[in-house]
């Protein structure tokens, strides 16, 4: 009985391909070729494509090539992570060239430098301008330290906005010293991004809204104490400075860059550097004049008309012994704008004399003073704060303390 034939011989050139019932099975039997392997497959073209690879893998001497062990296991693990991202619809080459990144990324990150290094170079950056006031010389030093406090164990690109912008919202300090705050930090990681450190400033997105503005001063009583207190303690070589600030309206930056040659004593004139705004020439109240002397006769040698050393600091020691450390920002210019304002009762004299618009003036500084309040103001000359010490002077309206 003959029996008939349960496959179908689809190839018939080495390795052959037969159909069966149950599926499709590719034959690589042969001493010729060395070969003695037989794979099953679901589909006809799964079985045909094994066998044409296969085929591929023989030389014109009719012998297959011998494929080493090692390589053969890489074959295996490339097939592994070929099925594991196809999920992802990429491939093993993608894979590497992302490794290959990432590497190059690590590789760089480990190169940067850290930020407190950053910092200092910064600020010997800035400092090379000999064009800057010793008084943002010093503030400058005083920023790159809280840079290097804040984030110096760390690489430039590490910080976030978040970050940021919750440590300088956590320090104790008003909106508008934060503001600050965020414009040296700013300036730094500008900087660093100029040098090629970053691709994008940190802090960019960041703002405060200032603080209103409500022009607070201090009273006469209150003036007095101050100007008293640095005349006669280990400060009193910055009654100088504070004298201008509460009788001629200087800014403090305006008041550290004054120096004995901007006075003419003939003239009574003071020339205010340029600074937040354009220079000016001035001529001094009466009070401010006597005060300049006083500083004048009671410094030492070739001593400079304000010691910027140290400066931030010593402020500090006085608003606490004076004020018990509730000082108000600019409160001595404001005192100034106000009293001027009184006595002189022309809005366009007292801004040109400020370096403010006369908008500013109106809206700041337009409210109306008791005529022996401000009289007291312009009284307060050396002989009157340091020799009348118990002598009642009236309170300010709106006094911020």
């Amino acid at each position: 009985m003959k029996i008939k034939r349960q496959f179908t011989r689809l190839r018939a050139t080495f390795p052959q391909v037969y159909q069966y019932t149950h599926g499709y099975v590719v034959s690589a039997r042969s001493k010729k070729y060395g070969l003695n392997k037989r794979r099953n497959f679901k589909t006809e073209k799964q079985a045909m494509d094994y066998a044409r690879d296969l085929e591929r893998t023989l030389v014109p001497n009719q012998q297959q090539v011998e494929i080493p062990k090692d390589k053969l296991q890489v074959l295996g693990v490339y097939e592994k992570w070929t099925v594991k991202l196809q999920p992802f619809s990429r491939t093993v080459e993608d894979a590497v060239n992302f490794y290959h990144e990432f590497l190059g990324q690590e590789a760089l990150k480990k190169a940067k430098p850290y930020i407190r290094d950053l910092a200092e170079d910064w600020k010997k950056f800035k400092n090379a301008d000999t064009t800057l006031s010793k008084r943002y010389a010093v503030e400058l030093k005083n920023y790159a330290l809280f840079i290097k406090r804040s984030w110096g164990t760390m690489k430039p690109d590490e910080p976030t906005k978040n970050q940021i912008d919750l440590l300088i919202k956590a320090l104790e300090v008003k909106n508008n010293s934060r503001r600050k705050y965020l414009r040296f930090v700013r300036m730094f990681f500008n900087w660093v991004k100029d040098e090629g450190h970053i691709v994008k400033n940190p802090t960019d997105g960041i703002s405060y809204k200032p603080d209103d503005f409500d022009a607070a001063f201090y009273s006469p009583d209150q003036t007095a104490e101050l100007l008293r207190y640095v005349a006669q303690h280990e400060q009193k070589d910055l009654i100088g400075y504070y004298a201008l600030l509460t009788f001629a309206g200087l800014r403090p930056s305006e008041g550290s860059r004054v120096q004995w040659q901007d006075f003419n004593f003939k003239t009574n004139e003071l020339y205010v550097r340029k600074g937040k705004t354009n220079a000016r020439h001035i001529i001094l109240e009466p009070v401010a004049v006597e005060w300049v002397k006083y500083h004048k006769e009671n410094s030492v040698g070739n001593a400079p008309f304000v010691e910027l050393k140290n400066l931030t600091n010593r402020e500090k020691v006085v608003r606490k012994a004076v004020l018990d450390g509730k000082w108000v920002q600019d409160g001595l210019r404001h005192g100034f704008g106000t009293y001027f304002k009184a006595k002189v009762q022309n809005l366009p004299a007292v801004a040109e004399y400020m370096g403010n618009s006369v908008g500013i003036v109106k809206k700041h500084y337009a409210r109306t003073i008791p005529v022996d309040e401000w009289k007291a103001f312009w009284d307060l000359t050396p002989k009157t704060v340091l020799e009348n010490k118990n002598q009642p002077t009236p309170a300010a309206d709106g006094t911020g303390s």
